[in-house]
């Protein structure tokens, strides 16, 4: 059974309650790291280049939630936009990496420990967000290039070539991520709380 629409209203609403200062820091960061990673396109030893943005973007987005991934994705892609000179991309950026972002958490949900089912959770998570970049970005391909560039577009999908590295990578990077340092899969429980918390002082001052 799915969530009911209020539930995910209800949900959404807690959430944006706990947004605070730790959750505009990892944005801050993360937002730095995909520009960074944006602008500067890797060779590929088997040939083609590509860039390691999106991995930042879900990889955040399985540690700390879509909204703060998301968030980080769309201003970060943003600046790179603007810095590349591409202006035309930039106003379509933070929804689409946003879009992306959203999905890539929402299917991860809260990991709490790495074992095969938490893993095969992780790399649906990151194909689900990959296919929200492309759906997202579709209809702006077709209202910028036109429709064949919409095709080639939706194409990679079915023929990542070079983008498939940051598929792979991100799983990998996310895991270690969690091995490392175990209490980055703490903090998406700790939103809870503070959606609880600031849930009740909401309630307290209306009553």
């Amino acid at each position: 059974m799915g969530v009911p629409p209020l539930g995910i209203l209800q949900a959404v609403k807690l959430r944006l309650l706990a947004f605070d200062a730790r959750d505009v820091s990892l944005v801050s960061v993360f937002s730095a790291l995909m520009a960074v990673t944006t602008l500067y396109a890797v060779p590929l030893p088997f040939g083609g280049l590509t860039h390691f943005g999106n991995t930042v973007m879900w990889t955040a987005s399985i540690l700390f939630g879509g909204l703060v991934g998301g968030l980080a994705g769309g201003i970060g892609g943003m600046i790179a936009d603007l810095v590349l000179g591409a202006y035309i991309w930039a106003p379509f950026t933070p929804f689409c990496k946003l879009a992306s972002g959203l999905v890539c958490g929402l299917v991860s949900g809260e990991i709490k420990s790495i074992n095969t089912k938490t893993t095969v959770k992780i790399i649906f998570a990151v194909i689900s967000g990959a296919v929200a970049n492309l759906l997202a970005y579709a209809p702006v391909y077709y209202f910028i290039i036109g429709p064949g560039a919409m095709l080639l577009w939706l194409g990679r999908f079915f023929l990542p070539g070079p983008a498939l590295v940051t598929y792979v990578a991100t799983p990998i990077i996310t895991i270690a991520v969690m091995r490392v340092y175990p209490r980055a899969m703490t903090y998406r429980s700790s939103l809870k709380d503070r959606a609880r918390l600031k849930s009740e002082q909401e309630r307290s001052r209306t009553e």
